[in-house]
């Protein structure tokens, strides 16, 4: 039984123009923002919201001026349920750099809207994250991290919308919360 969704809660939205990622976290160290920062400086032609905050912000914000970013960077601060799913609608893709994760509910958000999500392959994350459905990068490696960034850029509209189309089908078909809530209560039906 798996961590489920509401699918009518995250419908799926047409992908804006152009290279826009969101990254969705605390600013934590275990959640690599730093990393996502020096990548992101390697790829010009991409922007990126972050929402979130926590005690690296400052640290965060200090290397958004030091790689010449702030025109590229916005900081959106915490956001309820309604803040997030607007900050996914208004993105091309969702990136999580983590360095620490479980399956993040945040993935299985962004994927049932329809966005491809750049990921590092850590714990379950590689259960969701595929090639049909976005890219998958080793955890602490910003070259990577940016080498993903860009091919996301570079990737026709079309094809990213491909992406998230699978995106949404394979995190349906494994994270329903109707369907897994039965399996559950089928489950103690059992005891």
């Amino acid at each position: 039984v798996h961590c489920g969704i509401a699918p009518e809660r995250f419908a799926p939205v047409a992908l804006p123009q152009g290279p826009h990622l969101v990254a969705i976290g605390r600013f934590a160290p275990q959640k690599g923002f730093a990393l996502l920062i020096e990548a992101l400086a390697q790829v010009p032609e991409v922007r990126l919201s972050l929402v979130g905050d926590g005690e690296l912000r400052s640290q965060i914000a200090a290397a958004v001026a030091a790689h010449g970013l702030r025109d590229r960077v916005d900081f959106l601060g915490w956001q309820d349920e309604a803040g997030v799913t607007r900050a996914l609608a208004d993105a091309t893709a969702l990136v999580l750099p983590s360095f620490a994760e479980g399956l993040p509910v945040v993935i299985m958000e962004a994927m049932a809207m329809g966005r491809p999500v750049i990921a590092t392959a850590i714990a379950g994350v590689p259960e969701l994250v595929t090639p049909e459905t976005g890219w998958l990068v080793p955890a602490g490696d910003a070259g990577a991290l940016a080498e993903a960034m860009a091919t996301l850029a570079a990737t026709p509209p079309a094809r990213l919308a491909e992406m998230g189309t699978a995106a949404r089908a394979r995190v349906l078909d494994r994270h329903d919360i109707d369907r897994e809530a039965a399996r559950l209560a089928a489950l103690f039906g059992e005891t």
